[in-house]
């Protein structure tokens, strides 16, 4: 780390010096100008010295806009590319929670529909990215369990319900490390979280919950209702909408809650649930 802070200050000591002798530049070019002007306004006249003065500032303003579009194309370079890394990183960690056999298809659901709250709750696009990358990222946290676990048909013994209870913060802890997911890792550790303060890991209440969390919360919960089950069929969708409703002020925000019903009341919902869903391996596990 000693070495990395010498390096950054290597690095930044040659651009100080560059920018010092930049300005003393400016001035030195300001200084031999307004004497030239000067100079000219003695010996011809006023008019001739505003004449130049008005080409100076013309050449100046041109440079001035040349140099910004610049400086603006490269900054819009460098966030495109941060955009492509982003991207790459989530299509490999979705690649592998797909490999692990779980359902791709209700993530990429969940995270549609999550979106559309958002924006109806009026979040800034960036949020709204964010909120819908954590829904199909939420369950990253359980690549570090075993297969065998998530796979299990029937109720889970209190060493797995524990296990499976780590994988939010197993997942802030991975999400966590990508600088460029770090607003995704704490609504994925949060997302298990409930309004009333009885979820995990933490049990935060209310506005303690991030957002995005809590919209993840309302969203998730009306897919895995309306989605098949190996051990039951899927609830209506007014019966789902219903369940959502009775459960505003417990388990889900009541302004997500409303924002979920103005969603609702723009077909967004019905919209989605008509679409095909895939069949969750782990009927007890993968609700977890």
């Amino acid at each position: 780390m000693a070495n990395n802070g010498s390096t950054k200050a290597i690095e930044m000591a040659p651009a100080g010096r560059g920018r010092k002798r930049a300005r003393a530049l400016v001035w030195f070019s300001a200084l031999i100008v307004g004497s030239l002007l000067a100079i000219v306004a003695y010996v011809v006249n006023w008019a001739v010295t505003l004449a130049v003065l008005t080409g100076i500032m013309m050449f100046a303003v041109v440079q001035i806009a040349r140099r910004a579009r610049k400086e603006r194309a490269s900054v819009e370079g460098k966030l495109a590319r941060a955009a492509r890394d982003r991207e790459t990183i989530i299509e490999v960690l979705f690649g592998v929670l797909g490999l692990r056999d779980m359902n791709m298809t209700q993530s990429e659901r969940v995270a549609n529909l999550a979106a559309g709250v958002a924006w109806q709750m009026g979040l800034r696009e960036e949020d709204v990215r964010r909120v819908k990358e954590a829904a199909l990222l939420h369950d990253v946290g359980k690549m570090g369990i075993a297969d065998n676990v998530l796979s299990k048909p029937s109720h889970l013994n209190e060493e797995e319900w524990e296990a499976m209870r780590r994988h939010p913060e197993a997942g802030y802890v991975i999400m966590d490390q990508i600088a460029s997911l770090r607003g995704v890792a704490a609504i994925i550790h949060h997302h298990h979280e409930r309004f009333d303060g009885q979820g995990y890991p933490d049990g935060l209440r209310g506005d303690e919950i991030p957002i995005g969390s809590r919209i993840f919360a309302v969203v998730d919960s009306y897919v895995a209702m309306t989605s098949e089950r190996p051990y039951r069929k899927k609830l209506g969708h007014e019966i789902a909408v219903k369940e959502i409703v009775r459960n505003s002020l417990t388990q889900f925000d009541p302004e997500v809650v409303a924002a979920f019903l103005q969603a609702e009341n723009h077909g967004l919902l019905t919209a989605q649930t008509q679409q095909k869903d895939g069949l969750i391996r782990s009927p007890v596990a993968s609700e977890v």
